[in-house]
């Protein structure tokens, strides 16, 4: 193979490829991005074997063909190199050599042969989505998805699409949040599990304004945008009842100011103890007092915030840290929180709702030794 091109496209291409390339992997072929040269353009490939990203360039083919290249080494290659035109091309014996104008590089390549099939991309159900929907969904669900491969339901997002609304939900057990999205196009309905890494990669590409589409068939779901497809795998397990754990009953509500709480959050958790962040929150008809104690270190904080409390005093412990991207992930001037028993699943909600969206999230207390 060989071709022609510059190192800004190229360079654009391996940035994107490379966000799913293993750091270790037991099958090292997938540490190479696949590169195939066709007779409009160049077709890079990389995958995990539950990601994968396809992308393509323009270049002037002189000879088509495919090689497999160590993927780190090849953009820090070209990210080396002055910006211009580069000739890239390999022989039968898998030696790769990048020509620019101030030196020639070779580095050995791999049979491409040996690279995993790229999965199917045929249609069952197209979704259609606007890109700032979909940074939104993404925004609000995936800080609660969990890290646990034990439990891999938890590691995606579950979505139920139902014509004209997204219901995306999310949890690791110890956080839970659902999120309703309105949107205008007349949806098929769909439920899967899309995993957490997935929305991960996507996150910090989708231009706000693009149409996006969604393809989703039996096993994975593709969207592509511009040059670049990003597809994965569904996660095929059954999703948690999470309705089961919303509390109906919301008697103790307490309205509190979203930046008073992040910011008082942070200050006391910085007195807590490392191994459970555990901090206290004792509400009022007219405070909420934020505390913490660390016995180990002799170190404790306290502080008073402003809040209007409907009920009977509460005090609840939280873990610091889940508390705080709970309330930061509201985006609200002011948070309403519905609390029910020392160990029951706390509500917060936007003190006002939009009327595209709603907006959900449950928090577990900690268990207390009295």
């Amino acid at each position: 193979m060989k071709f022609r091109t510059t190192k800004e496209k190229i360079f654009s291409a391996l940035s994107e490829t490379n966000k799913i390339i293993p750091i270790r992997t037991t099958l090292p072929i997938l540490s190479c991005v696949l590169v195939e040269v066709k007779k409009e353009n160049v077709v890079l490939t990389a995958t995990d074997l539950e990601q994968t990203i396809i992308t393509k360039i323009e270049a002037d083919t002189i000879t088509q063909g495919s090689i497999a290249v160590p993927g780190n080494r090849f953009i820090e290659i070209i990210s080396a190199l002055q910006s211009g035109a580069l000739e890239i091309s390999s022989n039968e014996n898998y030696e790769i050599e990048i020509s620019s104008p101030k030196g020639v590089y070779k580095i050995m390549g791999k049979e491409p042969s040996e690279y995993p099939e790229t999965p199917s991309l045929e249609k069952t159900h197209e979704v259609k989505i606007k890109g700032n929907e979909l940074i939104d969904i993404i925004n609000n669900t995936l800080y609660a998805v969990s890290k646990d491969d034990l439990k891999p339901a938890l590691c995606g997002v579950y979505f139920n699409i139902n014509k004209n609304q997204i219901m995306s939900v999310a949890t690791d057990g110890h956080r839970l949040v659902k999120f309703n999205k309105k949107i205008k196009d007349n949806n098929p309905e769909a439920s899967i599990i899309i995993p957490g890494k997935f929305f991960s990669i996507l996150k910090n590409n989708i231009k706000l304004t693009s149409e996006i589409k969604i393809n989703l068939n039996d096993n994975h779901i593709d969207i592509t945008e511009n040059n670049t497809t990003t597809i994965t795998r569904i996660i095929k397990e059954s999703f948690p009842d999470f309705n089961s754990v919303i509390p109906d009953k919301k008697e103790n509500k307490a309205t509190v100011e979203s930046l008073n709480l992040i910011e008082a959050i942070k200050r006391v958790s910085i007195f807590s103890n490392k191994t459970t962040r555990q901090i206290t929150l004792s509400f009022e008809h007219n405070e909420l007092v934020i505390s913490t104690e660390d016995k180990e270190t002799k170190s404790s904080a306290k502080e008073h915030v402003p809040c209007v409390f409907e009920g009977n005093p509460k005090t609840v412990a939280y873990n610091a840290q889940y508390l705080r991207e709970v309330v930061q992930h509201i985006n609200n001037n002011s948070i309403n929180i519905f609390l029910g028993g020392e160990l029951t699943a706390a509500v917060f909600q936007p003190q006002k709702q939009n009327e595209e969206t709603e907006l959900t999230s449950l928090l577990m207390p900690l268990r207390t030794k009295n």
